[in-house]
């Protein structure tokens, strides 16, 4: 199964793809809640970016026909509620194709997603015990593997012969994509710089809360680190305590 990424190589031209089902990939980035505007900003950018390059992509190789999103475990607008909740900036990319004639999917699983953010919680309390961790890992992992599975086969069932669908999924590692597709990987040059900023921006919130532990075994007041002979710096866009930005 061939894999391109848009605007990283050179395009080529239609014909081959005519007649084959397509799949757009496309990196889910969602809104964090108490993240910096910096990063609402540029998360706003990299969804603009992503509508104008599947634009172009139909253009040459497909309409879209089929839209699958991560979270979104029912189709038509009441999958589209969904994504408004979890994903509000791709919200109207999606609602166009779906006036347009494309159909949003059920993709998810509610009750599978749910428990690979239980386990996850459960291996974050500070386990003792490496027998506990093991099945903690292992049902996580059997989870996972089923979540993937049944993504995997709605894809297949519901991507029809010439068909071409957007996926959106923060990764698509164990997710088989359909037999015979062709797939493009929309990654715009805005991605690049969402990630970039969120690392810098993440490390920066580190040393900021690492600079006041540092005050604070010192005996240094709040506000007068400056006194101190630890590292010092403020987030470039303030912010209390530490913020860390998920990644995809």
């Amino acid at each position: 199964m061939a894999s391109e990424e848009l605007g990283r190589i050179d395009k080529p031209d239609a014909t081959p793809v005519i007649g084959k089902r397509k799949v757009y990939l496309i990196t889910m980035v969602s809104p964090l809640p108490g993240a910096p505007e910096g990063f609402t900003t540029r998360l706003k950018n990299y969804w603009d970016a992503i509508d104008k390059n599947v634009s172009q992509l139909e253009a040459r190789a497909g309409m879209v026909n089929r839209i699958f999103h991560e979270a979104v475990s029912v189709s038509g607008d009441l999958g589209l509620n969904l994504v408004s909740q979890v994903n509000q900036p791709a919200w109207s990319m999606i609602k166009n194709r779906m006036d347009s004639g494309a159909t949003l999917e059920a993709f998810d699983n509610d009750d599978l997603f749910s428990q690979i953010v239980d386990w996850s919680r459960c291996a974050q309390v500070g386990l003792t015990s490496q027998a506990v961790a093991d099945v903690i890992q292992a049902k996580y992992t059997e989870a996972a593997e089923a979540r993937y599975a049944g993504m995997s086969e709605n894809l297949e069932e519901k991507l029809g012969d010439s068909e071409a669908a957007i996926v959106i999924i923060s990764s698509a590692r164990g997710v088989t994509m359909p037999e015979g597709a062709e797939q493009f990987n929309v990654m715009p040059p805005e991605l690049d710089e969402l990630v970039r900023w969120t690392r810098e921006a993440s490390e920066q919130a580190m040393a900021q809360a690492q600079a006041q532990q540092q005050a604070a075994a010192a005996g240094v007041e709040p506000g007068h680190e400056g006194h101190s002979h630890g590292p010092q710096g403020e987030p470039e866009e303030g912010g209390s305590g530490l913020w860390t930005p998920g990644s995809g």
